[in-house]
């Protein structure tokens, strides 16, 4: 299996995000023969669809979150859109802080960064963009 390209588009229902990362994240062990980069490929796509649908879309069915996903031999491009509103993406708390450490929720975006060499997010903080670096399994 070599690089591939990917996009898809989902109602804002958090149902349809299990079985499509679950693909994902088997393509990616099927191209890198590593089980950490299909777990890290895996939790962020799915903290940044859920996040997508939960913040940004408020969990309306009829707003939308793109997915596009692009592998190349060297890295692994996850980019996801929301119809939301946005969000001021410089002002996320640090989860680390001890004041939010026994906070339920707000881990999702600093997982990103630690699992991902680059996140980016742009436009109004509703669009995002991960990259994963990665070495395409040669057999």
């Amino acid at each position: 299996m070599g690089s591939f390209v990917l996009s898809k588009i989902f109602p804002s229902d958090l149902n349809k995000i299990p079985p499509f990362i679950e693909n994902i994240a088997k393509k990616v062990l099927s191209l890198t023969g590593s089980d950490n980069d299909a777990f890290k490929v895996k939790l962020v796509l799915e903290e940044a669809m859920t996040n997508a649908m939960r913040h940004g879309n408020l969990l309306n069915p009829k707003l939308k979150v793109f997915v596009k996903i692009s592998v190349g031999k060297k890295k692994i491009m996850l980019q996801i859109r929301d119809q939301g509103k946005g969000f001021n993406f410089h002002k996320v708390p640090d989860p680390t802080n001890k004041k939010r450490a026994q906070q339920p929720c707000g881990r999702g975006i600093f997982l990103m960064r630690k699992f991902m060499d680059e996140v980016t997010f742009s436009g109004k903080g509703n669009k995002l963009r991960l990259i994963k670096k990665i070495n395409i399994n040669p057999a």
